[in-house]
């Protein structure tokens, strides 16, 4: 069976256009090489752009769930408190669970977003080392206040982890003005990509404090893809097919605009 194009309406995967597609069927090349090198050099100013930031964006062939998995197994030893309102929210809690570390949770219900003063209440009862929060709650549409939550994480001395997955390029996110830790999105949402890549920004205190942080990993170790990425390179090989079609929705991203 062949789907009609335009009658798929999902938040993601979203419908991806043909053109998009279409890219996708350039040849590969090796990606140790100075054409990757030059394609990445050009992802890396498209996806700045779109993150409002001057920081590597560091680019990945999995989905964003394995980004999120990275921020949590970058941060140093401690309690986390993951803020809680829908089906992904609970899911960066559950993998932080899963990881092996200390979780508290903060529900509010579904559709609701949460209050800073109750928050505060929380960070004073009890010492945490980060936050999890999900900007654009996928399963509801409930925004939060990521830059007033990271505030409030930072004047209590704790990192702020935010999943972006269908916030980037749809919502507002300024990185760098906001003073972000982490943020995070995948190909398939706003960027009406095909599925398959992650992109997350990385404060620089972030980076410095997992370079001593034990279990990283391998795959999603951010201080590796900080450092690849800074060299125009990925530390494994990329999915190149969907580098292509990042290329050529970059280029409509920056005619149309956000």
């Amino acid at each position: 069976m062949t789907r009609p194009f335009g009658t798929f309406f999902l938040p993601g995967p979203t419908e991806v256009r043909p053109e998009i597609m279409a890219a996708m069927a350039q040849p590969m090349i090796p990606h140790r090489g100075s054409d990757f090198e030059q394609l990445f050099e050009r992802l890396q100013k498209g996806l700045k752009s779109i993150f409002r930031t001057s920081r590597p964006v560091l680019i990945n062939s999995c989905s964003a769930t394995g980004m999120m998995e990275a921020g949590i197994r970058a941060i140093p030893p401690g309690r986390i408190l993951s803020l809680v309102n829908g089906a992904f929210s609970e899911r960066f809690a559950h993998i932080a669970t899963m990881c092996g570390r200390d979780v508290d949770r903060y529900e509010v219900a579904w559709g609701q977003v949460h209050a800073i003063p109750q928050l505060e209440e929380r960070l004073a009862i009890r010492k945490y080392v980060a936050i999890t929060v999900v900007h654009s709650e996928t399963s509801t549409g409930a925004l939060n206040d990521v830059r007033a939550i990271s505030d409030a994480a930072h004047r209590n001395g704790l990192f702020c982890l935010v999943d972006s997955v269908s916030g980037i390029a749809g919502a507002e996110l300024h990185f760098d003005e906001w003073k972000l830790d982490y943020a995070i999105t995948g190909s398939q949402k706003a960027f009406a990509l095909p599925p398959g890549l992650a992109f997350a920004v990385t404060s620089a205190e972030l980076i410095d404090r997992a370079a001593s942080t034990q279990g990283r990993g391998v795959y999603f170790d951010i201080v590796e893809l900080d450092a690849f990425a800074r060299r125009s390179q990925t530390p494994s090989t990329p999915a190149i097919s969907l580098l292509y079609a990042l290329e050529a929705q970059l280029r409509a991203i920056a005619t149309e605009g956000i």
